[in-house]
C-alpha cells in the first residue's frame, strides 16, 4: 500500500478541483444575463419559465462556488488538510441543473436538442451524487 498523501498536497489537489469546477461555471455569466434580460422584457409562458430557471440556477451555483471558495481559503488560511469528501457534491449538482438549463435555452431559440450539453448534465450529476463514494471507494482499494 502506499504512503498518505500529505496535507499540502491535498490542498493543491483541492485547488484544482476548485478551478476546474469554476471552469464549468463560466456559462454562468451569460445565463444571468440572458434570464434577467428577458424577465425585464416581459417573457410570457415558458420563455419566463426558462428565463426564472437560468436565474435561479445561476444563483445557486455562485453561492456554492462562493462557500466551496470560503471552505478553500479557511484550510489554506490555517494550513490544514482539506476534508476528503465523500458526501454529495452540490456544486456539481448546480452545475448539472446549468447544463440542463443551457441545453433547453438552446432548444427554445432554434429547437435542437443540444444532446452533449445533456449528457453533460446527467454525467455533471452523477459524479455530484456518486463521485464522493467513488473516490472514497478508490482511496480505501489504492490508497490515492
Amino acid at each position: 500500500m502506499s504512503e498518505p498523501i500529505s496535507p499540502e498536497r491535498l490542498r493543491r489537489r483541492a485547488t484544482a478541483r476548485l478551478l476546474q469546477k469554476v471552469q464549468h461555471a463560466l456559462p454562468v455569466y451569460v445565463l444571468v444575463q440572458e434570464g434577467a434580460h428577458a424577465l425585464s422584457e416581459g417573457a410570457e409562458g415558458w420563455h419566463r419559465w426558462l428565463a426564472i430557471t437560468e436565474v435561479v440556477v445561476s444563483v445557486a451555483v455562485l453561492i456554492s462556488l462562493a462557500a466551496a471558495f470560503k471552505e478553500h481559503a479557511k484550510h489554506r488560511r490555517l494550513k490544514t488538510a482539506p476534508h476528503l469528501h465523500t458526501g454529495i457534491d452540490w456544486i456539481d449538482i448546480f452545475l448539472g441543473a446549468l447544463c440542463f438549463t443551457e441545453a433547453w435555452a438552446k432548444y427554445m431559440e432554434n429547437g435542437h436538442i443540444a444532446r452533449p450539453t445533456i449528457v453533460l448534465g446527467v454525467v455533471m450529476i452523477v459524479f455530484g451524487l456518486f463521485g464522493g463514494k467513488y473516490l472514497a471507494w478508490r482511496r480505501e482499494r489504492f490508497g490515492r
